[in-house]
């Protein structure tokens, strides 16, 4: 027998020692202030008892099954507590009755009045709180069940936005490959090499859902080195980098879609594309800035309005993450171009 198993019949016992016990002893007490006869009147909150768990029995059975039915709530819920209150109000003055012959005390008209006042008392009094203390826990389970959902609710979300990779990126890339293989078979070796490392990182990022930065910044020189193969010389990336900050964690694949977005409208004047990566940390956060030189975002920019959905992607996982305050930063830069910040709080451990 499991403890689980245990906990519950133990439950049971009490439950049934609470509704049929308690009623009896009060019927009991109510007798033997009427009558004087206390050894007498125990034993009859025995009998009482047994007429009572026989009737509420049948009653579990042959009544409640039919009250299943009934509608609205607050009449089957009468109806039941009525059922009940037979039960126990029958039970009682039946063993009254045939205690009093076989016991040999008088029952008087104030001894059942005594009695059945003592019951009524005592029925919604053990059985209100009974109800009460289900109610609480009802509302206590479908909270923890509503909890449960908006995790698992967010927890799908954020598998989602992560999962949304620019299809584009792979488009150029099996290209790029296929046009190397005729003239550069060994470069158009090693950009398939990085494009495995890529989706093989993709693939333990979504199980894992922290890396360090570390990690993150690997993957970003593959994909730099991935568009470097189309862009040649013109793609120019400049790092500043706090070292402390190479071991702080942050959800996997944030990086990526910031910098493709400066890759694709970073193009300046010249046709060059000039992109910065720095990381800044201090005792409470790192912050990340992604720039380019391109033309710029019209001022008030608000993303997700024509910033594509690797921009919006990565602010939804960040607020869901972090709550509403970190989710990303757009910025003019100087003399022209955008800014994108990410600020991610200190995290111990993966």
């Amino acid at each position: 027998m499991t403890e689980q198993t245990q906990g519950g019949r133990t439950k049971a016992i009490v439950r049934m020692l609470a509704e049929l016990g308690l009623p009896a002893l009060a019927f009991a007490l109510g007798v033997g202030f009427a009558t004087g006869n206390w050894p007498a009147s125990f034993a009859t909150g025995l009998v009482i008892s047994s007429a009572i768990a026989a009737l509420y029995w049948l009653d579990q059975r042959l009544i409640q099954p039919r009250l299943e039915g009934v509608s609205p709530d607050w009449l089957r819920l009468g109806l039941e507590m009525t059922a009940l209150l037979l039960d126990h109000v029958v039970g009682a003055v039946a063993a009254l009755l045939v205690c009093s012959r076989i016991f040999g005390f008088e029952f008087a008209p104030s001894a059942a009045w005594l009695a059945i006042a003592a019951m009524v008392i005592a029925f919604p009094i053990i059985h209100g709180t009974e109800m009460a203390l289900r109610f609480f826990r009802q509302v206590q389970e479908v909270e923890r069940q509503e909890e449960q959902l908006r995790a698992l609710a967010t927890e799908a979300e954020l598998k989602a936005l992560k999962a949304q990779i620019n299809p584009h990126f792979l488009f150029n890339t099996l290209n790029t490959i296929a046009e190397l293989i005729h003239v550069d078979s060994d470069r158009a070796e090693a950009t398939v090499e990085r494009l495995a490392e890529m989706f093989r990182y993709v693939l333990n990022g979504s199980e894992r859902g922290f890396v360090p930065l570390e990690e993150e910044l690997a993957f970003l020189d593959d994909y730099l080195e991935i568009e470097r193969v189309r862009f040649g010389d013109r793609l120019r990336v400049t790092r500043e980098i706090t070292p402390e900050a190479l071991g702080f964690f942050l959800p996997s694949l944030v990086l990526q879609p910031l910098v493709e977005n400066a890759v694709r409208h970073g193009l300046g004047v010249d046709g060059s594309i000039a992109l910065g990566i720095a990381v800044h940390a201090d005792d409470e956060q790192i912050v990340i800035a992604i720039s380019d030189r391109g033309p710029g975002m019209p001022a008030g920019h608000v993303i997700g309005e024509g910033s594509g959905h690797g921009l919006h992607n990565v602010d939804q996982r960040l607020r869901k993450t972090y709550g509403e305050a970190y989710g990303l930063q757009i910025t003019a830069n100087q003399p022209q171009g955008t800014i994108v910040t990410l600020r991610i709080p200190v995290r111990a451990g993966g």
